[in-house]
């Protein structure tokens, strides 16, 4: 107490002191200006007052020496001061003319002013910075400080039991969900893991694509075992100041031991604990000096402590490996993209906070929306309602749902901008050859809806498929989205003769697809089951380069030569389909023209009518010969 009172009076002392001296400097600082009676004239004009040779008008003049001002009185009683240069030549020039012309002069060397002068230019800054400086050394020694604020955790936190959050408001992630089900537990009996000897784990990473709830997932754990929340994100540690990235990890550790049970978030960890010595600073850099402090930290606290460690990433790549062995984070969730059933979850869950229609059928737009992640389906349903709040419905409609779609994937429809009817022919020709083509080669993606409407930049038409959410293909998989792929251009070619720029999309995709199946799948029988310099995953920096440099320029350019191959056979296997097929492309490009869209049993009656391809999709075959297991059910 007493030591607390005795700082408090040295910082009212010391904030005294400066507040005096810097009002002594500017008072000081107002003495110093030069004061001179009358009105100021120009030196050209004084000059012009002395050397008048005839009925000279000044009576006296004083120079004023350490203002370097001249100052005139004039018979008339009138009284004049100019600025002159500050130098020994032009004063003694300015006496020798002022004698010259019998001018009565006086010189004031203003004895009194050098000591002021000294004291407010050089003491009073002097004694201004010690008192500062002292002010701020005493404030940093201050634990509650504004200074020592700088350097202490600033992120968010949630305290036990307030905005309850729990696994019932996550949805789309059973995986994860029952991995972090006995973090649960830890928390709210840490005492059973230390009668048992069991080592509770310290720390947990969820691994996942962006928006794919892993903030929601560690916040949902808090919530289950009522415990403390820390949430800060990685680059919040980094600073341009060196050791303030430690101090606020220290700060964070110290605040969640005594809050503890407790869970500490750490969202993209990335930014501080990437690999030590894989970038461009130097060893001792401050982020490296934060993450060497984390470290320190997970391993201060045992099992009794009550304290788990939540970090989220979509790079694990990058990690360092002391932040990934046991004992720090001892385990990695991932938290992947749902598949059709979690996006129904996630969609019902987002239902109930939006008056979305009973007749609406949310397991259908889970089947529209593949690859999309739990905020990209909240995005949905948050458009679905603005266009409902636009058309004035009182709730959500299937119309609205599907609409948000095309609008999160595609872009919103550019009515502004009309097609020609040309352009529109076209479009209906090549999104016609992409369904026909599909239906016919029994594409495993059931085919959702065919549409000419302009979308977004540039983008003409759509064709939309539903999700089977497979998680491996095969090469008659592939080989038949290579050819569907190859579809829309296939049809251009075959009715006008010639391709336009709309096929830029499905050549990047088919030119992707096969050099995967070449280079990477070993689906080429001319190279082999090899890997050809990639390697599919986490893209990190020098990888590619340096698996490039271990292939041969020959290897290289027969994997150009096979994967123009495959893009070719597929595009002359999708034409020859629709040569058969001619009647059904030609009725279903003039229905999509005049519709626009197409979907549900309109589509269906087109689809029933293709004829299928008869001949295998994969080839060459010769170099395998598959047998046949019984296959017990």
């Amino acid at each position: 107490m007493w030591g607390s009172l005795a700082q408090n009076a040295l910082l009212l002392g010391l904030a005294i002191a400066a507040t005096t001296l810097l009002a002594l400097f500017f008072i000081g600082l107002t003495l110093l200006q030069p004061k001179s009676p009358g009105h100021e004239i120009p030196l050209s004009e004084a000059r012009t007052l002395i050397d008048a040779k005839k009925d000279n008008p000044v009576s006296q003049a004083t120079l004023r020496d350490q203002d370097a001002r001249l100052e005139l009185d004039t018979y008339s009683g009138e009284q004049l001061w100019s600025s002159y240069p500050h130098s020994d030549s032009y004063t003694s020039a300015l006496l020798d003319a002022l004698g010259a012309h019998k001018i009565n002069t006086t010189v004031d060397s203003q004895a009194g002013k050098p000591t002021l002068r000294a004291v407010v230019q050089f003491l009073l800054p002097i004694l201004i910075l010690a008192t500062l400086f002292a002010l701020f050394t005493v404030l940093a020694r201050d634990k509650g400080g504004a200074f020592a604020s700088f350097s202490k955790w600033s992120g968010k936190g949630q305290k036990a039991g307030s905005g309850r959050f729990t696994f019932a408001d996550v949805a789309g992630a059973p995986e994860a969900l029952v991995e972090l089900r006995e973090f649960t537990d830890y928390l709210e009996n840490p005492s059973k893991y230390s009668e048992l000897g069991a080592r509770a784990p310290k720390g947990v990473l969820l691994v996942g694509p962006p928006g794919t709830g892993k903030t929601l997932l560690a916040r949902a754990v808090a919530g289950e075992a009522q415990a403390n929340f820390f949430s800060i994100s990685g680059s919040e540690f980094v600073e341009s100041l060196v050791g303030v990235g430690a101090a606020r990890v220290r700060d964070l550790f110290r605040q969640a031991r005594l809050a503890a049970p407790a869970i500490i978030f750490i969202d993209e960890i990335d930014a501080v604990g990437r690999q030590r010595g894989a970038g461009m600073g130097q060893g001792h850099d401050e982020r490296e000096q934060t993450l060497n402090q984390m470290l320190v930290e997970m391993d201060g606290f045992g099992a009794e402590a009550g304290l788990v460690v939540m970090a989220a990433t979509n790079r694990p790549d990058i990690l360092d490996n002391a932040l990934l062995r046991p004992g720090r984070f001892d385990r990695q969730v991932v938290v992947d993209l749902p598949d059709v059933h979690g996006r129904t979850e996630i969609l019902q869950l987002h239902a109930r906070t939006s008056p979305v229609s009973p007749q609406a059928d949310l397991g259908r737009i889970a089947a529209q929306t593949p690859g999309m992640s739990g905020a990209d389906l909240a995005n949905v349903v948050n458009e679905a309602s603005l266009l409902a709040v636009r058309a004035g419905k009182p709730m959500v409609e299937q119309e609205e749902l599907e609409e948000a779609i095309d609008r999160t994937l595609m872009g919103p429809a550019r009515k502004s901008h009309l097609l020609t009817q040309d352009e529109l022919w076209r479009i209906a020709v090549h999104e016609s050859g992409h369904a026909i083509v599909a239906e016919a080669i029994d594409y495993p993606v059931a085919l959702q809806k065919l549409s000419v409407v302009s979308r977004g930049r540039g983008r003409g038409g759509a064709t939309i498929y539903a999700s089977t959410d497979q998680l491996m293909q095969t090469q008659l998989d592939l080989q038949k989205s290579l050819i569907t792929s190859m579809g829309g251009a296939a049809a251009e070619a075959y009715v006008f003769g010639m391709l336009s720029t709309g096929v830029e999309d499905d050549l990047n995709q088919a030119t992707k697809m096969a050099h995967s199946m070449v280079a990477v799948y070993g689906m080429s029988p001319a190279i082999g089951p090899v890997s050809v310099g990639e390697t599919p995953g986490e893209v990190f920096i020098g990888r590619d380069l340096a698996n490039m440099g271990n292939v041969a320029a020959e290897t290289l350019a027969l994997v150009d030569t096979e994967t123009r191959r495959m893009v070719l056979d597929a595009e002359e296997t999708a034409r020859q389909i629709l040569s058969i097929n001619t009647d059904v492309l030609e009725d279903l490009a003039n229905s999509l023209l005049k519709a626009e869209t197409l979907s549900g049993p309109s589509l269906d009656v087109y689809m029933e009518a293709v004829a299928g391809w008869p001949e295998p999709l994969i080839k060459d075959t010769s170099h395998r010969s598959p047998i046949h297991l019984r296959r017990e059910s």
